[in-house]
C-alpha cells in the first residue's frame, strides 16, 4: 500500500470518528441552535413574574423566617436609646403591646401599638412604602432578580401578602392587647417604616 493511500486511509478514520463525537443540536424557529438547560444551573427568578416569585419566597421562607427567627424588641430599644442604629437596617421584630388607634383610609392606614413606652406606627391599607420585608429577610439577594426594577418591585408582592395575612382592622381592635410580628427599617435611630405580617390579638 503506498504512502499516499496510507494517509488517505488515516484521514477517513479521523473524518469518521470526529462525525461520531457530533451531537446533533435542534434549532429555533429562527435558525439558532437551542441549547439545553442545565439541570444542575441555580433557577433565576429572571424566568418568573414577580407574583410567582413571591409565591416562591413567602410561605415557604420569608414568613417562617419572620415569625421564627425576629430579633427581640429589647434588643432593638436598647440600641436605639444607646443611638447604635445611625446607618439604614430593617428587622424582623415581635412586638407585644396593646392597640392605641386604629386610623383607616381608601388607600393608607396605620395602626399604632404601645409597646413599653413606645408607640409604633404600622403600616395597613393597599399603599405601603419602603422595603422593610424585603431588606430584612436573608433570603430576598438583589444578585437573584433580573435588574434593579425587579427587585424593587417585590416589595409589593410582599406587602400584599402581609396585608393579607393581617386581615382588616377596625376600631374594636382599640384597647386589645396584641402580639405583632413586623418588618421594620430603622434609619438614623429612628424608625422609618414598620409593616404587620402577623397580627394576634390577646383581648382587653
Amino acid at each position: 500500500m503506498s504512502y499516499k493511500k496510507i494517509f488517505q486511509f488515516i484521514g477517513l478514520i479521523a473524518c469518521l470518528n470526529l462525525l461520531t463525537a457530533c451531537t446533533v443540536t435542534d434549532l429555533d424557529a429562527d435558525g439558532n441552535p437551542i441549547i439545553p438547560k442545565d439541570p444542575n444551573a441555580a433557577v433565576s427568578f429572571a424566568d418568573f413574574t414577580l407574583s410567582e416569585v413571591a409565591d416562591q419566597l413567602w410561605e415557604p421562607k420569608v414568613f417562617p423566617e419572620a415569625t421564627q427567627e425576629f430579633t427581640p424588641w429589647e434588643s432593638i430599644k436598647s440600641q436605639l436609646d444607646a443611638q447604635q442604629i445611625s446607618t439604614k437596617q430593617s428587622f424582623f421584630v415581635r412586638l407585644d403591646g396593646t392597640i392605641e388607634s386604629v386610623d383607616l383610609g381608601k388607600m393608607r392606614g396605620a395602626i399604632t401599638i404601645k409597646v413599653g413606652d413606645t408607640n409604633i406606627d404600622l403600616q395597613v391599607g393597599r399603599i405601603i412604602k419602603g422595603n422593610a420585608i424585603r431588606d430584612a429577610s436573608k433570603y430576598v439577594l438583589f444578585d437573584d432578580f433580573k435588574n434593579q426594577i425587579r427587585f424593587a418591585q417585590i416589595s409589593r408582592e410582599f406587602n400584599n401578602r402581609a396585608m393579607a395575612s393581617v386581615g382588616e382592622p377596625d376600631s374594636s381592635w382599640i384597647g386589645e392587647k396584641a402580639t405583632v410580628i413586623a418588618a421594620i427599617t430603622i434609619d438614623q435611630n429612628t424608625i422609618s417604616d414598620a409593616v404587620p405580617i402577623q397580627i394576634t390579638r390577646g383581648g382587653k
